[in-house]
């Protein structure tokens, strides 16, 4: 499990965002997970996860835990938000990233420097405000700074199996936001999906982007590409993409859109 202390605490009123000091407020994020993928959005879990009432897998002693803590709130139930982060040098603790079991990234693990994987987002209903968002996104650009990451990627859902519910804002992604070909992700063979759903010509980007979940729209801001293919996971009831963004050029826009104190 990962407890080095990489940036300061920041603190905003009664929430304050930083790494998982213990174990402890490890299962606490693992607890609020359960709760949204599996009790909110319907995910599928194994027996242990459901008896342990706790989301919980082999990457998470790799990887660091973000949380957003309501002090306020009684000590058992302050982590409000989460996202774990995955490196490369981490990475070698498990041996491959998660990113991997829906889609090949060999163009994202040569890329040069440190690289860092996000996964496992969540944040409680009544906490799902920018103020509560934009402090999750201040941890991880400390993070980011911190670690000297190179490039970001993961992958972020659209809820639910079927990819035509979802094909203007799909299609758009596919045709506005494909990733460069030297970084670009695909969909393993035996999950791809096709988000060419519509020509482009036929797309309204206004109307597409309000349709893109919260998380993809705070991607694309950064300059964020989407890979080629959707999965759809049935396990957890989503529809996937890939999400790369590349740090080079990033910093003076992450640092003026997340910086600790606005």
């Amino acid at each position: 499990m990962q407890f080095e202390p990489v940036f300061a605490p920041i603190i905003q009123g009664n929430l304050v965002v930083r790494l998982a000091e213990n174990s402890g407020e490890v299962e606490a994020a693992q607890r609020l997970r359960y709760r949204i993928f599996c009790e909110e959005m319907g995910a599928s879990a194994n027996q242990e996860v459901k008896t342990q009432r706790r989301d919980f897998d082999a990457f998470d002693d790799a990887c660091h835990h973000v949380l957003v803590l309501d002090e306020s709130r009684p000590a058992q139930e302050r982590v409000v938000g989460t996202y774990r982060l995955l490196t490369r040098s981490n990475m070698q603790k498990i041996g491959h990233f998660y990113t991997e079991s829906e889609y090949e990234i060999e163009k994202l693990k040569a890329y040069p420097g440190e690289i860092m994987e996000l996964g496992r987002s969540c944040v409680e209903i009544p906490y799902r405000t920018r103020p509560v968002i934009q402090m999750l996104w201040k941890g991880i650009g400390a993070y980011v700074t911190a670690k000297e990451i190179t490039l970001m990627f993961g992958c972020a859902s659209f809820g639910g199996t079927d990819p035509k519910a979802h094909q203007l804002a799909l299609a758009y992604l596919h045709h506005f936001h494909l990733a460069p070909e030297e970084i670009r992700p695909r969909a393993l063979p035996q999950y791809y999906t096709d988000i060419n759903l519509m020509a482009k010509e036929a797309i309204d980007p206004r109307a597409a982007l309000a349709l893109l979940p919260p998380l993809i729209k705070g991607y694309l801001r950064l300059g964020g590409f989407i890979g080629d293919g959707a999965v759809v996971d049935y396990a957890f009831n989503t529809t996937d993409v890939s999400i790369v963004v590349k740090m080079q050029g990033m910093a003076d826009k992450y640092t003026n859109r997340y910086a600790p104190g606005e």
